[in-house]
């Protein structure tokens, strides 16, 4: 760790000096004080030399006594009196022992006899009581008996008190430390090795460790072991520490600035720990607290602090802070930030904020990085300013503070169509002004910017916002990613609306839905359609799933039809394939059954991923290229899956299209059409037939095939293909691999007396894990009353025409449990026009759809034990 810390001037007159830190204040010995603990010493020497000849008096300390009262320097008697004077005398003021020690017997003395003081006890043990709670006193009546004070002694663990209190008064431990810190080195040698002869007892060791924490071995031994019960308290130990490993001992630090300069004295970044402790330990404290300990980490030149900042981005107090420090120690802040910046999280988010703002600040910064390092958050080269500007533009912006925390020197400047040329500073803070407004005018701004020129300016405004802490009155900065997003904004705020619920921000993704909505391209609504699907959590899922629901409304079809509409190209050419320029070398990007990208050599050769450019290729197409199929790579990740799921479940629920619809949502389609061609189609009137290599239609001869242009198209499911094995048959010859299970599907037909028959014996007494059948009420079955609420008591898969199968369940599901409960039985499985309890107005099994039955037997079957 970087041992550089710049504790704030007012804190260092506080700190708990030690010999080579900060010095504290001079420390100025009080005559007065000595004199009036002169006379106390003088007023107590009877009772002193009378608890002496107790019997019960510890032997040692009654000979130090007995030698103080006769003359002798003897520290520990000197300790014993001014104990017995403290305890037994009238106003009394402990503190004034140590200036008369000082100043008649050294420093070195004084230490002594603190350190002594600090474990020395006056009277009888204190004993238990055996019955009941509370204190018993003892009342004199006719004199008190000689010796009814008790003995001298050590203290026991049976003290209910510690003794010797005074001694922890900043006027005796503080100051006494002070003196020693500043002592000429050949009297702090001489108070060390006289020190040595007085760490007896657990309070002893714990008095010197905090008189002299420089020396090392003795806070070692200290810290190695029990703190016990000593007069000093938590301040005077956290105070004590000379390393990092002392810190273990410590669960919190008070937001105190003593100790807290103390220990940034004493341990410098080491110290980071515990004031990190220090501001968690003040969550439920105060305002000042707060403030308190991130002076204290402000203090601190080390990139640890930056971390601890960031994780706790949510605290008022926090933002500020953070861009203190990173203001105070740039080259840090990007040796810290750097790694954790964009990396998917929020936390990178901020880092990304403030390593854009730092590199925009000071561009020099940029030569400290790695080459490459977040190549995206450096300033571009200059361009110079555009001069033709839309009208909106026009004009002297406005003073705001909505908006003036949005400096444009900290942002990318936008680029006007064209590239060559940029919006100048006004221009740039008078659009500040129509997004923070969400202006209409801001369409005019779009028509003349380059747009991702324009998306990339409003993601580092975002940046800039969640840097400095996401304060809601500025929310319009997650608003104007709507307005002048892209397809790139998507890809980067879907993964942090998923994160936010859980972070305890829902309203933040709530609105974020809003923003992939006003985006509204192709690759906006695959994501909104993958949170309806994906989402963690309910409340989002559903949110998502009203704003699919307005979206599909304005556009007067269903969520389903959007879905067919809403799948993107992603760039690809009419034939599906994608060419990856590399200047002196091309390669080609087809897709496998899976939608997985794969790339084409030209000898002919097939790799998964992009070559690494190299030295002979062109340092610009190459990189971009590369890029190209790694973006790419990535958004299939999280579509692909969804749209062969969203296939299979057209094939199952029996969906149907126009021919015009089938051509171009999937025939046409550069990505669908890789899958569409490894399918079986069917009509509706039972055709079945394939597309082909050249988008033609064939039949399972091979025939050619043309739909009627009144036919209806779907997927065929295998249950309805009555030529199934020479379908089979023909995809084995042509090597054909299915992105789902089509054709190999299991099918459940029922014969001639199930048909004919209300309940399907077949399947009754099945038992299911409660996670499967749980997980069926949440997916192509449900298991909800009349009235919308969770029913557990059956799971219903309904077919086209609207008749349900019901699985009765025994004992049934909760709405509440997830993964565990009990195996469920299957009671019956019956059809009718609405699930219920019981069967209620059953029909033949005959009348439900085959392609639900089968679907619903089979799920029953592969979840069965």
């Amino acid at each position: 760790m970087v041992e550089t810390v710049d504790i704030p001037v007012e804190w260092r007159e506080l700190i708990h000096p030690r010999r080579g830190g900060v010095p504290g204040p001079e420390v100025v010995l009080d005559e007065d004080a000595a004199r009036r603990a002169r006379e106390w010493e003088r007023e107590a020497r009877p009772i002193a030399a009378e608890m002496a000849e107790h019997e019960r008096t510890d032997p040692e300390l009654g000979e130090a006594v007995r030698a103080w009262l006769d003359g002798a320097a003897d520290p520990t008697g000197a300790a014993v009196l001014a104990a017995v004077a403290v305890k037994y005398l009238d106003g009394v003021d402990g503190t004034a022992f140590l200036d008369a020690w000082v100043l008649e017997h050294g420093i070195a003395f004084a230490a002594c006899a603190v350190t002594e003081a600090s474990s020395i006890a006056l009277g009888p043990v204190p004993r238990r009581a055996t019955r009941g709670v509370g204190i018993r006193l003892v009342a004199y009546t006719d004199g008190v008996p000689h010796g009814w004070r008790g003995e001298i002694r050590r203290p026991s663990s049976d003290d209910v008190f510690p003794p010797s209190r005074w001694i922890a008064d900043d006027r005796v431990a503080k100051r006494l430390r002070a003196l020693l810190a500043a002592a000429p080195e050949a009297e702090y040698g001489d108070a060390v090795a006289r020190l040595a002869a007085h760490r007896g007892d657990n309070p002893r060791i714990c008095t010197v460790a905090y008189l002299v924490p420089t020396e090392k071995a003795w806070t070692d031994e200290f810290f190695a072991g029990s703190f016990g019960r000593g007069v000093l308290d938590g301040d005077h130990l956290l105070c004590s520490t000379s390393g990092p490993a002392h810190l273990a001992r410590f669960g919190w630090a008070p937001a105190n600035p003593a100790v807290l300069a103390t220990l940034l004295d004493g341990l410098g970044a080491d110290a980071v720990p515990l004031l990190v402790r220090a501001f968690d330990h003040g969550s439920h404290d105060s305002h000042e607290a707060h403030t308190v300990a991130l002076r204290g980490l402000l203090a601190v030149s080390d990139e640890a602090v930056f971390s601890f900042l960031l994780d706790r981005i949510g605290d008022k107090c926090v933002p500020a802070a953070l861009a203190e420090a990173a203001e105070r120690h740039p080259a840090r802040a990007l040796r810290a930030l750097v790694p954790l910046a964009d990396d998917g999280t929020t936390r990178g988010l901020r880092a990304a904020g403030l390593v854009r703002g730092l590199l925009y600040a000071d561009p020099a910064l940029a030569e400290t990085l790695p080459p490459g390092a977040v190549e995206a958050l450096r300033p571009r080269p200059s361009v110079p300013d555009a001069g033709d500007l839309p009208a909106v533009l026009a004009g002297r912006p406005a003073r705001s503070a909505k908006v003036d925390w949005a400096d444009p020197a900290l942002l990318p400047r936008i680029r006007a169509r064209g590239g060559d040329r940029a919006l100048p500073e006004p221009a740039t803070r008078r659009l500040l002004h129509l997004l923070a407004k969400g202006a209409p005018e801001i369409t005019g701004v779009r028509d003349h910017c380059d747009r991702h020129s324009l998306a990339e300016f409003s993601w580092a405004l975002f940046e800039r916002w969640y840097a400095c802490g996401a304060p809601t009155r500025h929310k319009w900065a997650l608003a104007q990613l709507g307005l002048i997003g892209d397809d790139t904004t998507v890809r980067r705020l879907s993964p942090l609306i998923k994160r936010w619920p859980g972070e305890g921000v829902t309203a933040r993704a709530a609105a974020a839905l809003d923003v992939l909505a006003a985006i509204g391209s192709d690759v906006a609504l695959t994501h909104l359609f993958e949170l309806t699907r994906r989402g963690k959590y309910k409340g989002l899922r559903t949110r998502a799933l009203g704003k699919i629901d307005e979206i599909a409304a304005a556009r007067g079809i269903t969520p389903t039809e959007l879905a067919d509409r809403a799948v993107p190209d992603f760039g690809l050419d009419a034939e599906g394939t994608l060419v990856l320029d590399y200047g002196p070398r091309r390669f080609t990007v087809t897709f496998d059954e899976q939608l997985v990208p794969l790339v084409v050599e030209p000898n002919g050769k097939v790799r998964k991923s992009a070559p690494k450019p190299g030295p002979k290729d062109d340092p610009a197409l190459a990189p971009a290229a590369h890029a190209l199929f790694t973006g790419l790579k990535k958004d299939l990740r999280t579509i692909a899956d969804q749209e062969i799921k969203r296939l299979e479940t057209a094939m199952t629920t029996r969906r149907r299209w126009t021919p015009d619809d089938f051509h171009a949502l999937f025939v046409a389609h550069p990505l669908l059409g890789h899958i569409t061609r490894r399918l079986v189609w069917i009509t509706d009137t039972g055709t079945a037939f394939r597309v082909a290599e050249d988008r033609t239609y064939a039949d399972v001869h091979d025939d050619p095939f043309v739909l009627a242009p009144d036919a209806r198209v779907g997927i065929a499911h295998p249950i309805v293909l009555a030529d199934l094995d020479a379908w089979v048959e023909l995809f084995a010859d042509y090597e054909i691999l299915q992105p789902f299970e089509q054709l190999g599907r299991p099918v459940h037909r029922l014969t001639a007396d199930e048909r004919a028959a209300h309940r399907l014996a077949r399947v009754e007494g099945l038992v299911l894990p409660y996670g499967k059948a749980k997980g069926h009420s949440q997916g192509r079955w449900e298991s909800v009353d009349a009235d919308g609420g969770f029913a557990g008591g059956w799971l219903a898969r309904r077919d086209p025409a609207g008749l349900y199968v019901v699985a009765d369940l025994s004992p049934g599901l909760y709405s509440y449990m997830y993964g565990e409960g009990d195996d469920q039985k299957i009671k019956s499985l019956w059809a009718g026009p609405a699930p219920a309890a019981s069967p209620e107005h059953p029909v033949p099994l005959g009348e439900v759809d085959p392609v639900t039955m089968s679907e619903a037997v089979h799920d029953l079957v592969r979840s069965a034990k």
